[in-house]
Order: structure tokens, then C-alpha cells, then sequence
């Protein structure tokens, strides 16, 4: 048996949505994000994760890179418009 520190499950169910941007918030930024950008865009282009103040967005080839790239001052602030803050500050590419 493990010895350690005993956490609530809650506190654990928590942490692991937080960690997986799973929560609510999380959610709605990923349909708000391919709602944004397009059907077509969407299909090649994800909304991955959310953290401090980037965005990282998984793209499938490099045509959509790089319209990412051109549209990403638009991105964000749509972004941080939808949230109701300016808490997104930079927008970081991950081709897969």
C-alpha cells in the first residue's frame, strides 16, 4: 500500500480535466475555435490545449499552418473576445 498524501476524489477528477482541457470553459473554446475559423479550416485544424497565455492549435499539413500564421492576431483576438478578457496573449503551431 501507498503512503502519501490523501486526496479527495474531487480534487483529482479536478486536476485531471484541468490537465486534459476538459472542463467546460475548455469545451467551449474548442467549438467556438472551428466555428471561428471555418468549416473548412476546421477539418484540418484543432484547438489542443490551453495554457498560461498560449493557445496551441494541432494542424494536419502545412498549407493550413501557414493560414493559421496569417489569421492568428484575428484568432486571438476572437478569442480573448469570446471570453470576455484579454487572457490569451500568443498562438503556438503544432503540425501533426
Amino acid at each position: 500500500m501507498r503512503k502519501g498524501k490523501v486526496t479527495h476524489i474531487g480534487v483529482s477528477v479536478d486536476r485531471f480535466l484541468q490537465k486534459n482541457f476538459i472542463n467546460v470553459d475548455g469545451y467551449a473554446l474548442r467549438v467556438f475555435f472551428s466555428k471561428f475559423i471555418g468549416p473548412k479550416l476546421s477539418k484540418y485544424a484543432e484547438l489542443v490545449k490551453f495554457s498560461k497565455d498560449t493557445v496551441y492549435v494541432s494542424v494536419k499539413s502545412s498549407v493550413v499552418k501557414n493560414e493559421i500564421l496569417l489569421l492568428r492576431r484575428k484568432i486571438i483576438k476572437g478569442l480573448n473576445e469570446f471570453l470576455g478578457e484579454s487572457k490569451i496573449k500568443g498562438l503556438k503551431i503544432v503540425q501533426e
